[in-house]
């Protein structure tokens, strides 16, 4: 019993005093660091290596990261890097969710870390088939806008990505909602289309003329080809009498 008794204050100590990881300079040997313009991460060269094909050809060859041990992160975002980075700490291990996959899967996708692509996808699929459950049991049409705007948010980053199973997926999703949901229909001078769950909230008053807008950018901005795709699919299930949500 002893030595649980031990661990169990090592473990509290660490929790309670330990910097969050890749923070503190000097914390880990063979350190590399990961520069953000004005912040910075420090990260074992080990642990990207076995992480990330992308970055072990960094350091393992000839490059001018392996000398300076430096890698400059243009472009990137510290918060959203450090998030990615404790998603594959085996000790943190931080769950991809709805929260951060988004932000998560360009970066697991660039540096070729498939485990954590394989987790963003699942988690991306989850949020279709949520979006289109939500949506098919709310009690008014203009109700499905958020849910149909999720699906929208998925699909363009599946399809900056190139998944295309995922995009067909979304686009299947999406072709099952109106399409006057995303089309040039204006309900923003309508008070009927009022955003319940921001009522309260005098200072956050949404309208469903709000989120229409966005669908309708977001729909606007995909390829011409995922357009087209939507519009059959949708075509198809007018003839087929298939319009769920």
């Amino acid at each position: 019993m002893e030595p649980v008794s031990k661990k169990l204050k090592v473990e509290d100590y660490s929790s309670a005093f330990s910097p969050e990881p890749f923070t503190q300079k000097g914390s880990h040997d063979n350190e590399g660091t990961l520069n953000f313009e004005e912040e910075k991460l420090y990260v074992p060269q080990i642990f990207l290596c076995l992480a990330s094909p992308v970055f072990e050809a960094m350091f393992r060859n000839p490059f001018r990261e392996k000398k300076e041990k430096l890698v400059q992160m243009t472009g990137k975002s510290y918060e959203d890097f450090l998030d990615f980075l404790l998603c594959i700490h085996p000790r943190y291990q931080k769950a991809v969710n709805e929260l951060n996959v988004l932000r998560i899967v360009p970066l697991a996708d660039e540096y070729q870390v498939t485990a954590i692509v394989t987790k963003c996808k699942a988690v991306m699929k989850w949020m279709l088939s949520n979006a289109v459950k939500t949506a098919a049991n709310v009690n008014y049409k203009e109700e499905q806008l958020q849910p149909l705007k999720k699906c929208f948010t998925v699909l363009h980053s599946a399809v900056s990505l190139d998944y295309t199973d995922i995009s067909d997926l979304a686009v299947n999703y999406i072709a099952k909602f109106g399409y006057c949901l995303y089309n040039d229909i204006d309900y923003s001078e309508n008070d009927e289309f009022r955003y319940p769950r921001f009522d309260q909230n005098i200072n956050n008053v949404a309208t469903y003329g709000n989120v229409h807008k966005e669908c309708q950018t977001l729909f606007k901005s995909l390829p011409d080809d995922i357009r087209c795709k939507i519009l059959s699919e949708r075509l198809k299930k007018v003839n087929n009498n298939n319009f769920k949500p």
